[in-house]
């Protein structure tokens, strides 16, 4: 709404000058009309400026809720697979023929048990051990930026 009237006030001054280059007021005239204008252009500036702070306050705790709501939903993510690794529980593998997804390989007991007798081909404990470390790293980053924004607002 400010930012509408400063354009009004802003197209009011720009009458006024192009109304003494047409000569239709005089330039007593014109300065005595500006100036009136002046004051209420220097209150909406403020006003602008206020209010800009406070739109720009709202976006960074915005920002910040995403961001620690973000954390706290990896942190879950990694402390349920921490639980389930430590109960025993069977270990998703990185399918190696898709891009990145995880499967459950159904078969991840018995991955367990030859993984665990050293057999080369199957390290699931070494796939989470890299997706727990891609998170981690993940968690780092955000943790960053959450003290970046903090260290800002």
């Amino acid at each position: 709404m400010l930012k509408l009237e400063r354009q009004i006030l802003g197209s009011a001054v720009t009458t006024i000058y192009e109304s003494h280059s047409k000569g239709v007021i005089t330039e007593i005239e014109r300065d005595r009309m500006l100036e009136k204008y002046k004051v209420d252009l220097k209150r909406l500036e403020k006003g602008i400026e206020e209010n800009q702070q406070i739109v720009d306050l709202h976006d960074l705790e915005v920002e910040r809720e995403e961001l620690v709501k973000t954390f706290q939903a990896k942190i879950a993510d990694i402390d349920s697979k921490l639980r389930g690794l430590k109960s025993g529980a069977p270990i998703q593998t990185v399918d190696k023929n898709r891009q990145g997804g995880q499967t459950g390989d159904g078969n991840s007991q018995a991955s367990q048990a030859q993984a665990s007798k050293g057999d080369p081909e199957q390290q699931p404990i070494t796939d989470s051990e890299k997706r727990i470390e891609q998170i981690r790293e993940e968690i780092l980053k955000a943790m960053d930026r959450l003290e970046q924004i903090e260290t800002e607002g």
